[in-house]
């Protein structure tokens, strides 16, 4: 048996949707932001971003929620691509959570990501 693998044209498709939906994003909202954990699936989005107001650069910040449990090294490339492609990046960290010492294995994942993401941005 043999997956069907998706034919150029239709990804050409999904590609010009995605960025018919940036845009209409941009000249619609007052104030976007757009989620970006430096994982796969966000650097896709970022680069269909970038790909969707090209020459110009993304006209809305990308928001990482720095839970401080990436590697350095995915830290460091969030910060060059920023640098680098010349997007508004901002970074929020829970301090309280930080403090209070807070972490996937101490208090279990679930509880983490609740204190660490879903609580960050309930309070932005």
């Amino acid at each position: 048996m043999t997956a069907s693998i998706p034919s150029v044209t239709h990804l050409k498709q999904l590609e010009a949707e995605s960025i018919q939906i940036f845009r209409e994003v941009a000249a619609e909202f007052e104030n976007p932001v757009m989620l970006y954990s430096v994982g796969k699936d966000s650097s896709v989005l970022r680069h269909l971003a970038r790909k969707a107001f090209a020459p110009g650069k993304i006209p809305f910040p990308l928001l990482h929620v720095d839970t401080t449990w990436k590697f350095g090294e995915m830290i460091k490339f969030r910060d060059e691509q920023a640098k680098k492609h010349g997007f508004d990046l901002l970074v929020h960290i829970n301090e309280e959570g930080v403090k209070a010492g807070v972490g996937p294995f101490s208090h279990g994942s679930a509880k983490h990501t609740d204190i660490m993401k879903t609580q960050t941005l309930n309070s932005r």
